[in-house]
């Protein structure tokens, strides 16, 4: 394995414009020698097109040549794990094709402000960063309690990780090594493929990383060093102009070398909440004038909406089909004369839920 990166970032319709923007800033201020390679991990309802995967190239730059896209599916099997979950999956088994010792995961709303190297994600020492913070109050005490637990944590490890445990945003660095020990011990103990592991006890990819690897692996200690990795983000509770200025001012006083939108807040925040977003991305280097930024804002709002209803709608029927074949394979079990067993799983075609909208 090399030294530098590997970049990876899971996409779906409505954030393809979204990660245009991403592979923009990577091409503006990533280190070439340090990218070994960005994947992106196709989680389309029916694929990329192949005029979004050509416009998407463009926007890397002088980087498209490292760039591969991976269909989630040649990952983790559809029939195993769907949607949102085979989303999260996807992050780890994706480690598989990862020729790094750190892989960063990415989601479409990141991209890069500032020029970066492989020293923000990974130290001297060769631990990722990335700080943890707690849980005592956060909605996701449960999930990370039922992780835990699905390891075989004692309660002592239990209550020190509700006080400190790794983040669940991205950026996060994975140590691939760590994550395919992972994968082969759920695996081997479930005598499961990894997808239907992971969608039968409906884990959370990050949780299940950290609470894996400080329980069975060798420990968060020897893997991460809690220097952070700042990403601030405006999230679509603040898309408002105090929202994005309280961002503004974090990315400011942190020196943060990215930068979040999620895709809700741009969708639906109002006229001075998107002049500085717009404004900002301009500071980035993302666009010549703030015109062209609002402009790129004004064609991601109007293919939105169209976006979600189609992807819905695709869902919808294809959920449908399943239903039916479901059924239909029922009946040829139940049916005393039918002389052919009837298949173990549905056809590979069928797809089921893409990411929670």
């Amino acid at each position: 394995m090399s030294s530098a990166l590997t970049f990876v970032t899971v996409v779906f319709e409505t954030e393809t414009h979204l990660l245009e923007l991403q592979a923009r800033s990577m091409s503006l201020h990533l280190d070439a020698k340090e990218v070994d390679e960005i994947l992106i991990l196709d989680n389309c309802v029916l694929g990329m097109g192949g005029w979004t995967r050509k416009r998407l190239l463009r926007a890397y730059g002088r980087l498209q040549g490292r760039v591969r896209i991976v269909r989630t599916t040649a990952v983790i099997d559809p029939r195993a794990a769907g949607g949102w979950r085979s989303q999260q999956a996807a992050k780890l088994a994706i480690a598989s094709q990862v020729k790094t010792h750190h892989y960063v995961v990415l989601d479409a709303k990141n991209h890069f402000t500032r020029p970066t190297s492989a020293t923000e994600f990974v130290g001297p020492d060769g631990r990722a960063h990335g700080r943890s913070h707690s849980y005592v109050s956060h909605p996701l005490r449960a999930s990370l309690v039922a992780t835990l637990e699905y390891v075989h944590a004692g309660p002592d490890v239990i209550d020190r990780a509700v006080e400190s445990f790794p983040p669940t945003a991205t950026p996060f660095v994975f140590d691939t090594a760590a994550v395919r020990a992972l994968i082969l011990d759920l695996e081997e103990r479930s005598g499961l493929p990894f997808g239907e592991e992971f969608e039968r006890h409906k884990l959370l990819e990050f949780f299940l990383y950290a609470a894996w690897n400080e329980t069975r692996g060798r420990g968060l200690r020897k893997l991460r060093d809690e220097v952070p990795i700042p990403s601030p983000t405006v999230w679509p509770k603040a898309a408002s102009e105090e929202g994005v200025r309280s961002a503004i001012d974090e990315h400011a006083r942190d020196g943060a070398a990215v930068f979040a939108v999620h895709r809700q807040a741009l969708a639906k925040a109002d006229a001075a909440a998107l002049e500085l977003i717009a404004i900002q991305w301009v500071s980035f280097g993302l666009f010549t004038d703030t015109p062209a930024a609002q402009a790129f804002i004004r064609r991601f709002r109007r293919r939105y909406l169209p976006s979600l209803v189609w992807v819905r709608g695709v869902e919808r029927a294809r959920r449908s089909l399943q239903l039916w074949r479901a059924r239909s394979t029922s009946e040829e079990r139940a049916d005393p004369v039918q002389g052919n067993r009837a298949p173990s799983r549905t056809s590979p075609d069928a797809r089921p839920e893409t990411s929670a909208i």
